[in-house]
């Protein structure tokens, strides 16, 4: 063999390693980049169609059903459904998008059919199976944010043992409606329930009372029924703050350079110093305002940030995005979803995303409701697959 044949030998062993290290690699990102949706109304109307407190009706039981057939249809793997705690026992409301505080037994009874139909569910393109999360928000008498220790907390100025007591029977009310519904290989259903949205130790009155009070027993309850606890935090991702690397902040060097981790280092530290475990993987909502840069850029720039001010904490260098938008404009979307994926291609720090559907979820008064163009937000070979 010459030394010309030699050396075109040893490069295509070279360049057939790289391709199989390649798709091996591709091919375990596809195995853990999970893309899912917020679903929790059957249309745009928020407060009319947020469907669990109706679950009972069958017509909307109807209507959601052949929507999840569809959102499994187009790829995605799991749904998050998001319940809004604060109406009072026994008012009969037409505010259908607000559950009771605590938990009503018709609404437990709701969110267990609502497990067991998603659980029913199963893709027609490829067989796959649909998983479930859990993401819980407080408002009206609920809204801890309202009032302080003294006073009482929420609209109704509930004091705190009430307002505790009520937060944990919902809590348990919630266990007891997922906690027998497997999937068909005998996992359980449910994978992670969250008991705060984009938690902002600062900003937000109350939230280092409501954290430092509620979660450990959340932690414990949640974690003995098999399920995995968490709380997400929010990005701060304005394209000014995303590229600012000369910014100094006042109290923590960690996030110098690193503006838009500003609400979730504040918020991690808190856990760390109340001795609180941080999630698993640090999920937060992430909703790109850029100007002139690709959001393939800004995303890059997110989580290299992420790495280096929160790795301070010893937090996990693993993200999931809680919310982010879904844009009407089929180009602005698919650009938006692609940078999501390609990133999770280029590195495996990123394993999950979800977009927000209403309200709000293409910006201020743009609603979206289903069908969702799933696809988007895949990487390229998975989308292949299920075409």
């Amino acid at each position: 063999m010459s030394y010309s044949e030699i050396l075109s030998f040893v490069q295509f062993i070279h360049y057939f390693t790289i391709i199989i290290f390649l798709t091996f690699n591709i091919t375990n990102v596809l195995s853990i980049y999970e893309v899912g949706v917020d679903y929790h109304a059957f249309g745009t109307n928020f407060t009319e169609t947020a469907f669990l407190t109706q679950y009972h009706i069958s017509n909307v039981r109807s209507i959601v059903l052949v929507q999840l057939q569809g959102i499994a249809d187009r790829g995605a793997n799991f749904v998050t459904l998001d319940i809004w705690f604060g109406s009072e026992p026994g008012k009969i409301t037409d505010e259908h998008w607000l559950a009771t505080f605590p938990m009503s037994a018709q609404e437990t009874t709701n969110l267990n059919q609502y497990a067991a139909d998603v659980a029913s569910i199963q893709s027609k393109i490829d067989d796959h199976r649909l998983h479930l999360n859990i993401a819980l928000f407080w408002l009206g008498i609920a809204d801890y944010k309202i009032g302080n220790l003294t006073e009482g907390f929420g609209s109704d100025y509930l004091n705190a043992s009430e307002f505790t007591a009520r937060i944990e029977k919902t809590t348990d009310c919630i266990i007891t409606a997922i906690s027998n519904i497997r999937c068909s290989d005998g996992t359980l259903l449910v994978q992670t329930v969250y008991l705060e949205a984009e938690v902002m130790i600062g900003a937000k009155p109350n939230q280092d009372w409501f954290i430092s009070t509620h979660y450990p027993r959340f932690l414990n309850q949640i974690t003995v029924a098999g399920f995995t606890p968490a709380i997400y935090f929010l990005v701060d991702a304005r394209e000014e703050y995303i590229l600012d690397k000369d910014y100094i902040d006042p109290q923590y060097p960690a996030l110098n350079g690193h503006r838009c981790m500003y609400w979730v280092y504040r918020s991690l530290n808190f856990l760390k110093i109340h001795q609180l475990p941080f999630p698993k993987r640090i999920d937060f909502s992430c909703y790109i305002d850029r100007n002139t840069s690709t959001y393939a850029n800004l995303t890059y720039h997110i989580l290299n940030d992420a790495d280096a001010a929160l790795s301070v904490l010893d937090a996990p260098k693993s993200y999931g995005i809680a919310e982010t938008y879904y844009f009407i404009d089929d180009t602005q979307r698919k650009e938006f979803g692609q940078a999501f994926a390609l990133e999770a291609l280029s590195n495996p720090r990123l394993s999950h995303i979800r977009f927000w559907t209403t309200p709000d979820a293409g910006g201020k008064g743009i609603h979206i409701a289903y069908p969702f163009a799933i696809e988007d937000f895949l990487p390229p070979l998975k989308k292949i697959s299920i075409n």
